[in-house]
């Protein structure tokens, strides 16, 4: 089983889109928040592209579970993970995907001093930081999104007004407003 930055970020957010994205159920092809989040990660920062470079990396974990992300930049030399976020609010589901990336580094033996997330629509960058007891509490999360996708049945919708920009909104909601 392999559990992803998304999916860690999903957990955050609606174990109901954790559970359809991981069982195969993608709906972020079709939605326009989605490309405008991608645009944003790609020409704002033009000039990190120039110093960091992208990172894909793995981990073999216990119980067959292999963890995997893409970070957006990395800087070899100072250890800094950066992410950037198209959201005009800071969410713990961001961090927690900063943290993934930082335990995931450093269960590979890299340098991984600290993440910065930018958030250019409110012109803001938040550090993230990874403690010992920390690396415990990614790898508990990285726990229950394995048990989230292994349930049987997709758990329920949240309220629908934390949906309403959700890439899912009309697979969960249709017909239900």
């Amino acid at each position: 089983m392999n559990i992803n930055a998304t999916l860690i970020n999903y957990y955050h957010i609606c174990y109901r889109k954790l559970w359809l994205h991981a069982n195969g159920i993608t709906m972020e092809h079709t939605s326009d928040i989605v490309y405008e989040g991608k645009l944003i990660g790609e020409e704002t920062y033009p000039q990190r592209a120039e110093k960091n470079q992208e990172l894909e990396i793995t981990a073999e974990l216990e119980n067959g579970i292999k963890a995997s992300a893409k970070i957006d930049f990395f800087d070899a030399r100072t250890g800094i993970v950066h992410e950037t976020k198209k959201s005009a609010a800071k969410e713990k589901a961001h961090v927690a995907q900063v943290k993934f990336y930082l335990y995931l580094l450093r269960k590979n033996g890299v340098k991984a001093t600290y993440g910065m997330i930018d958030y250019p629509k409110i012109r803001q960058t938040e550090r993230v930081e990874l403690s010992e007891d920390e690396m415990t509490e990614v790898e508990q999360w990285i726990a229950a999104v394995a048990n989230i996708i292994q349930l049987e049945s997709c758990p329920p919708t949240l309220a629908i007004s934390k949906c309403k920009s959700c890439s899912y909104f009309d697979f969960c909601w249709i017909g239900e407003e």
